[in-house]
């Protein structure tokens, strides 16, 4: 006769499942960083009367258990595989595209839309306020950088409407023609170059290739008023074959092909000096444009001018002259100051880090102290959308 398992056995195996990992929780140092997802970790929340109020504090309680679960990137990458089996065509928000493509598929709530039109409104205010005082009334342009899920519509799976997408490039418009702020369409080139097969986006990252960023280079000398140098003035480099982006992260460490990491280099642009600045302050110089140690590092894009920093300037090579162009910018413009700076002098501010002090001025008062000969912001849509700290850096006094 066959014994009956204990109903008390599968109880108690889970409690010590649960008692196992509880105790490795606890007695595990916290991480801050992870690599492999390219992102900060949560950690563990400070209990106090008002965060237990008003529900703060479960929440942070419960994103901290997520982040410092143990053997969490082996759990992260089985859900994945699961989802892959059950034939779901996306993960964690990023959509299993065509050729190899991890699209973010990125869709914003009211909450976003309504920072997208303070945004706009910040930047109308300070193009007013830069028209005011003849030294600082210059030219005053943005260029909103698109998504991966804008520009890659031929890779996209094939249940997904790209319509979805399109509602706010609708609503920027909108707030552009109640503006007096001029654009910069950089969605049509890069469009038209990913239908036709080009690879002019990372297929695990949300940014532009350098051949993206060279499409945007010559669409802003439409605008801007220089003559962009042709495609084979250029030598393209292949510095990194390996490259698995914040995308790759995001979609939950799914197997992928790797990138590869391509520079545009240009004869003597080692004699270009990148000064990475903080409060006034160089802290870091690179000949050239480049960070070759960012190539040993999980966040290998950050080979362009060493990352997103809040303050950088680009000089010319000794004896040369070039008007200034100030870049307000996020992590789309390192790939593509390379190429800006054949025609520019380069100051380049992060809204995202960029805080005045009594040693780092306020926006308009750089403006007054640099002197460009113009003002780009180039901003991805999610920069646009999601971040008060570029309005807070277009109103502030």
């Amino acid at each position: 006769m066959q014994k009956k398992i204990p109903a008390f056995l599968l109880p108690l195996l889970c409690g010590c499942f649960l008692l196992v990992f509880a105790l490795a929780l606890l007695l595990s140092p916290s991480k801050t960083y992870s690599e492999q997802e390219n992102r900060t970790l949560s950690t563990a929340p400070t209990l106090a009367l008002s965060s237990l109020l008003d529900g703060s504090y479960t929440r942070e309680l419960g994103d901290f258990f997520a982040d410092q679960f143990p053997l969490r990137t082996t759990f992260v990458r089985l859900k994945t595989r699961c989802e892959q089996l059950l034939l779901r065509s996306e993960n964690g928000g990023v959509l299993f595209g065509k050729d190899g493509y991890l699209i973010p598929r990125l869709e914003y709530t009211d909450a976003q839309y309504a920072t997208l039109e303070q945004n706009v409104q910040a930047l109308s205010r300070l193009s007013e306020r830069m028209a005011q005082d003849e030294s600082t009334d210059v030219p005053l342009l943005l260029a909103p950088v698109p998504r991966s899920v804008d520009v890659n519509r031929s890779r996209l799976p094939d249940h997904y409407d790209p319509g979805i997408s399109t509602a706010v490039w609708a609503l920027l418009q909108e707030q552009l023609d109640r503006s007096a702020v001029s654009s910069v369409d950089l969605l049509t080139s890069l469009q038209q170059a990913a239908d036709q097969g080009e690879d002019v986006w990372f297929r695990t990252d949300h940014h532009w290739s350098s051949e993206g960023a060279y499409l945007a280079y010559c669409a802003l000398g439409e605008v801007l008023g220089y003559q962009p140098y042709a495609h084979d003035t250029f030598s393209a480099e292949v510095v990194s074959e390996d490259f698995l982006g914040t995308t790759y992260s995001s979609a939950g460490l799914v197997a992928a092909q790797a990138d590869a990491i391509t520079l545009l280099r240009y004869d003597a642009d080692t004699d270009y000096r990148t000064e990475i600045r903080q409060n006034g302050t160089v802290t870091r110089t690179l000949q050239g444009f480049y960070d070759w140690d960012a190539l040993d590092t999980k966040d290998q894009y950050t080979v362009f001018l060493g990352g997103t920093n809040s303050h950088i300037c680009v000089e010319p090579p000794d004896g040369q002259s070039l008007p200034t162009l100030l870049l307000i910018k996020d992590s789309y413009a390192q790939s593509l100051a390379p190429l800006l700076a054949r025609h520019y002098r380069l100051i380049l501010i992060d809204p995202r880090t960029y805080r005045p002090t009594d040693t780092q001025p306020a926006l308009l008062s750089l403006i007054k102290q640099e002197q460009p000969d113009a003002v780009l912001v180039l901003c991805g849509l999610d920069t646009l959308c999601g971040d008060m700290d570029l309005r807070t850096l277009l109103v502030g006094k």
